[in-house]
């Protein structure tokens, strides 16, 4: 008989950010080598929506055992592409949502992410802006924690330049899903 599991459930996570040039290619040039000043580029990336469970939690690079060469390394991104001479910066902000003022009970986390041209300090004023928008528009019945910054930004002296900021799942919870009755 064949066990049936609910979704997957994003349980540790690490955050990174890294930068990119390339005189040959965008994608295989300095967007692999953002990838690889994060010390990501040895996996397949995949990219999630911006919400976390109540029930992941924050470990440094140095904590965790990375998954081996070649497999998915799900994420939370912000890219940012540009070409010679020109400022790109890409980052993400974090927080978590608590039931009560007291942040006594954790419901889930938000998290944004902006890319484009900007300085840090107007991505991060940027970032605040969308973090709280969404917070009050989707879920103000909670209280919102300390917002948490990833950013990167590089100044383009080769053809391409790729900055990046991430958020990245190195485990899953995998619940059994109930058992349908009826069938």
């Amino acid at each position: 008989m064949n066990k049936t599991y609910a979704n997957v459930i994003p349980n540790t996570f690490f955050v990174t950010k890294g930068s990119g040039e390339s005189d040959l290619e965008l994608h295989a040039g300095s967007y692999h080598m953002a990838l690889y000043d994060a010390g990501i580029s040895d996996f397949n990336i995949m990219v999630y929506s911006s919400v976390l469970p109540a029930t992941a939690h924050l470990a440094t690079m140095d904590e965790i055992d990375l998954p081996p060469f070649g497999s998915e390394m799900k994420t939370i991104m912000s890219v940012s592409h540009g070409f010679q001479d020109e400022f790109v910066s890409a980052g993400i902000v974090y927080a978590w949502m608590y039931k009560d003022e007291n942040f006594d009970e954790k419901v889930g986390g938000l998290v944004c992410e902006v890319s484009g041209r900007y300085r840090i300090e107007e991505l991060e004023s940027r970032l605040i802006r969308v973090i709280n928008d969404l917070h009050r528009k989707t879920y103000s019945q909670y209280y919102l924690g300390e917002l948490n910054f990833v950013t990167e930004g590089i100044t383009i002296e080769k053809r391409y330049g790729t900055a990046l900021a991430s958020l990245c799942f190195v485990d899953f919870k995998m619940p059994e899903a109930p058992e349908k009755t009826g069938e």
